[in-house]
Parts: structure tokens; C-alpha cells; sequence
């Protein structure tokens, strides 16, 4: 699945694929940033930002009252889903 994908950080984002010589760059496609690693996909990525705020009110419920990470979207049974949805929605996979 994509959860397991990015849990264990072998998924299509460039990052990945760049240390694997399957992409010529680490870049972000959608921003352009220099590193598309799951942090940025799923936190930072300033293309994806419209679609955080499930996220951001999943966790908030969950009882993240801190910033939101990786860990937690892709492990808290209470965010799985969300993420998931989070994912869909980018199209990105």
C-alpha cells in the first residue's frame, strides 16, 4: 500500500526514486523545491497546502496539539485515514 510505501520510505517521490537512479533529480515536480521527501509531500510542499487541513483537524481530535509529523500521519490509527485521503486527493501516487 502507499502507507507502507512512504512508512518505509520507498515510494515514487523523487527523492526516493533519485537515490535509486530511477529520477534525474530529488526535486519536488509540483514546487520545485530541491527535495521531494515524504516530510515535504505530506508537510511542506506549498502545492499540497490546500489539502493539510483534514490533517491538521484530525490531529488536533487525535490529541496532536503540537506540529503535525511524518510518524504520526502514516502510524496514529486516528490519522491513517485522512492521510490516506490526503494522498488520493494530491493524485501524486
Amino acid at each position: 500500500s502507499i502507507l507502507s510505501q512512504l512508512r518505509t520510505d520507498f515510494s515514487s517521490l523523487n527523492a526516493h526514486r533519485f537515490r535509486c537512479r530511477l529520477a534525474p533529480s530529488p526535486a519536488c515536480d509540483a514546487c520545485g523545491a530541491a527535495n521531494e521527501t515524504r516530510a515535504h509531500y505530506l508537510l511542506h510542499c506549498p502545492a499540497w497546502e490546500h489539502l493539510r487541513t483534514p490533517l491538521q483537524r484530525a490531529s488536533y481530535s487525535a490529541g496532536i496539539l503540537g506540529a503535525v509529523d511524518v510518524r504520526s500521519l502514516l502510524n496514529h490509527p486516528k490519522l491513517l485515514k485522512v492521510t490516506v485521503m490526503f494522498v488520493t486527493e494530491t493524485r501524486r501516487f
